[in-house]
């Protein structure tokens, strides 16, 4: 009864995160691009320094590489869910703000099929674009009166995977996502002047997106003797050239800077818009992904300690994206990760039976900006809490910065929290006594 009921409730929420499951971010560096790319995992991934490709677990889904879900038990069922909030601080050379998000970061069941092929479901968010900037100049011919231009962003891109594992022999398993990417990114450029008698100019544009795309795993496991493992991993990401719409249109309104609200509150009322729109258009728009390929080697001591490293490359130098090309460069990526657990077969203490995990990342970025790569870099941590079974609760944290001071550009010093709850069940288990 408690399998069918996570069952249903599993293709309930995942029906309801597809249609509500947007995530928001405040960065002005996803004003360029499709955004801030979200690739961690789930709550072990993100506590292991978002390591992924050669990590491979029973217990938990690691979606990134598909080869890693054959690590199942072939009687077993895996739910898992999660949110995080993160807390980011902007500044430059004179001005700081802080921001805080709370959002929906994933959903993913995953089961076995036969011995040898294994299947998982899931909703994560994929990029988020979330800014919100203000400029400021004095207008020459009216002296004393200012234009101020506002620019906001919002939306992103979700995905929807279905991953398929499957154990060639003993040691290797390969993988295969099928991934269906979709959403929207909204952009607002309004112009006001500091005049209650002028009018705010709003210009809107709409780009919808969509598109089915996959990644490739492969992972190959041994071991050194009865005490040590070890696991070499591969994944490559398809490159992915969007079917995307483009609707813009442009209109005049009251200028409702006065009003003390910002673009999207007053799109949302609707109370002071003028009933003349100046212009409204659709067309096609070019927006692309790079493929993507890592390489990831784990090793560690059986049911005790597991040490990793992750590399990955996209090339987005030669990528068109939001009609820009000039901007982008290629991205490395760089994730280190430690899980340790003291005696998982402890029967007093719980302390063992929690799984303790760390991690470090570095990311080139693949924005470039006044000469300056948009990188960043973060340490992450995080705790596996056992609760029954292969039942856990994991929390993860991580602090990072992105960008820099220097050069008029932006730094960004962020805290991430999460919690996602990983519910392990056994199906086609006939209880002996009833």
């Amino acid at each position: 009864m408690i399998k069918k009921s996570l069952l249903i409730f599993s293709l309930l929420f995942l029906t309801i995160s597809i249609t509500f499951g947007q995530s928001i971010t405040n960065s002005p560096y996803t004003y360029y691009g499709i955004g801030e790319i979200d690739r961690g995992g789930f709550g072990m991934n993100r506590a292991m320094g978002n390591l992924s490709t050669g990590l491979r677990k029973p217990n938990q889904i690691n979606f990134l590489n598909p080869a890693s879900i054959s690590a199942q038990d072939t009687m077993s069922f895996i739910f898992d869910v999660g949110v995080s909030g993160t807390t980011k601080k902007l500044s430059t050379n004179s001005l700081n703000s802080e921001y805080q998000n709370f959002y929906f970061d994933h959903l993913a069941i995953s089961f076995p099929i036969q011995k040898w092929w294994f299947t998982s479901i899931g909703i994560v968010p994929y990029s988020r674009v979330g800014y919100n900037i203000e400029t400021s100049e004095l207008v020459p011919e009216l002296d004393t009166i200012n234009a101020i231009n506002n620019f906001y962003g919002n939306g992103g891109i979700n995905q929807v995977f279905l991953s398929n594992s499957f154990k060639i022999t003993k040691k290797l398993s390969a993988g295969i996502n099928l991934s269906y990417l979709f959403g929207s990114l909204e952009k607002y450029q309004v112009l006001s002047f500091d005049n209650p008698q002028s009018y705010s100019t709003i210009d809107i544009e709409e780009i919808s997106l969509r598109k089915f795309a996959y990644d490739l795993g492969l992972q190959y496991s041994g071991t050194i003797s009865e005490k040590y493992f070890y696991t070499l991993g591969l994944a490559y990401s398809s490159k992915v050239k969007f079917n995307a719409n483009k609707t813009t249109s442009t209109f005049m309104a009251e200028n409702f800077i006065y009003f003390d609200i910002n673009i999207l509150d007053y799109l949302a009322i609707k109370t002071y818009y003028t009933d003349t729109i100046t212009s409204s258009a659709v067309s096609n728009y070019n927006i692309e992904i790079p493929a993507k390929l890592s390489i990831g080697f784990t090793t560690g001591i059986k049911d005790k300690l597991s040490l990793g490293f992750d590399f990955s490359m996209q090339d987005w130098s030669k990528i068109k994206a939001l009609n820009s090309t000039n901007i982008f460069s290629k991205d490395f990526n760089y994730n280190f990760g430690i899980e340790y657990t003291p005696n998982k077969f402890a029967l007093r203490n719980y302390l063992n039976l929690v799984s303790y995990r760390a991690g470090f990342y570095y990311n080139t970025g693949y924005l470039t900006l006044n000469n300056t790569q948009i990188s960043s870099y973060g340490i992450t941590f995080g705790v596996g809490l056992p609760v029954t079974n292969k039942t856990s609760i994991n929390l993860f944290g991580s602090y990072g910065q992105r960008g820099t001071e220097n050069l008029g550009l932006i730094k960004e010093e962020f805290w991430v929290f999460g919690i996602n709850l990983t519910l392990y069940d056994f199906w086609f288990y006939k209880s002996k006594f009833e």
